[in-house]
């Protein structure tokens, strides 16, 4: 995978302005508040069709604007592509490939894929139940349109689901089968979805291990579990059944569902604990970049291609021993885009062709 340029007109800090990114490694440099991450943003814009920070996408429009707009040439390792991403406040928002309209923003989702690291994501992706199931949502709905597709539904039977358990009084007579008549498709695609999940987890967790080692004292083991099944049931249909059988009470006495994906959690452990409950802040730190190497290699294998890495200031995060041990990584990967705000040394400079942003 290779982006070669890209607009923005407008998007965020930009009202109009033309990147060139003709090189494998790419650095982006400037003083904080020039609008780095907002150019890695646009990017993961075209990947995923929405904000990898998981903002609104009026969030994106420049004050006084109505609208935003992504585009860009993209190389997937067989053929070009112009993608682009549009969104107005009156009319919502559009995706396009080779200058067509899709019939639906995701189904630009596979296309272009990337892999996106943010500082941030220390503290939401690793601390954050949600935000870990979000990553690996969006990470699986790269490689896979059916896991995008049963997801989407899924969110959509959710809601459906609870407004029922919210306005009927469930368990007396036909007022029970508003929510009952959800539960077919929901444990069905709760049921694939988990099994989808589970599936990944075991193509990354080697790859993540691998990775943390690599990064990581001796002596630290780290792994990915999946919190939210029943321990007993390898069945995911027959177990997703049983647990909302076993919570239909709870959910009458609540007004919304109490199991299923949604309630699920990825977690990642050293040395068999929680790395959210008792690591350190290099640790986390640590853990984030692993899984962003293992995530590089589940795509990579999911798709033959390459994805591309989006890497915000990542040099920050890293005392100078694990910058060596990333850089001389570099050539397994294929092109990366990072942002720094700092002047790095010469021997870090030279691996990387240049954009510096003025103020």
């Amino acid at each position: 995978m290779r982006i070669r340029e890209i607009t923005l007109k407008p998007f965020r800090n930009f009202e109009d302005q033309r990147f060139v990114l003709d090189a494998d490694r790419i650095l982006i440099s400037g003083a904080n508040g020039i609008g780095k991450s907002n150019i890695l943003e646009a990017i993961s814009y075209l990947s995923i069709g929405k904000s990898v920070r998981g903002s609104r996408d009026q969030m994106a429009i420049p004050h006084g604007c109505e609208h935003f707009d992504v585009q860009a040439q993209c190389h997937d390792g067989e053929s070009d592509h112009k993608l682009r991403i549009y969104y107005a406040r009156s009319t919502g928002k559009k995706s396009f490939c080779d200058e067509s309209p899709l019939p639906k923003v995701s189904d630009l989702v596979g296309v272009f894929i990337s892999v996106h690291f943010a500082p941030e994501d220390v503290a939401l992706v690793l601390r954050f139940p949600a935000e870990r199931r979000r990553a690996l949502d969006i990470l699986i709905s790269q490689a896979s349109a059916s896991y995008l597709h049963d997801l989407q539904q899924y969110n959509r039977v959710l809601a459906q689901r609870n407004r029922a358990l919210r306005t009927a009084n469930y368990g007396l007579g036909s007022e029970a089968t508003a929510v009952e008549a959800w539960d077919a498709q929901f444990c069905s695609l709760g049921a694939r979805i988990r099994e989808q999940r589970l599936c990944a987890l075991d193509q990354l967790s080697e790859p993540f291990r691998e990775a943390y080692g690599r990064f990581s004292p001796p002596g630290e083991l780290a792994e990915l579990r999946y919190h939210g099944l029943l321990v007993s049931s390898e069945d995911q249909l027959a177990g997703l059944r049983t647990q909302l059988e076993a919570k239909r009470e709870a959910e009458r006495r609540q007004g919304h569902t109490l199991c299923g994906p949604h309630r699920d959690d990825l977690v990642f452990t050293l040395n068999e604990v929680a790395a959210h409950d008792f690591a350190s802040e290099g640790q986390l730190k640590t853990t984030l970049i692993a899984w962003k190497i293992a995530e590089f290699e589940y795509l990579q294998a999911r798709t033959g291609k390459k994805p591309v890495l989006l890497f915000d200031d990542l040099f920050s995060e890293l005392d100078e021993e694990r910058v060596d041990r990333l850089l001389d990584q570099m050539d397994d990967f294929g092109q990366i885009l990072l942002t720094t705000p700092n002047q790095l040394d010469n021997a870090v400079r030279e691996r990387f062709s240049e954009i510096r942003l003025a103020g």
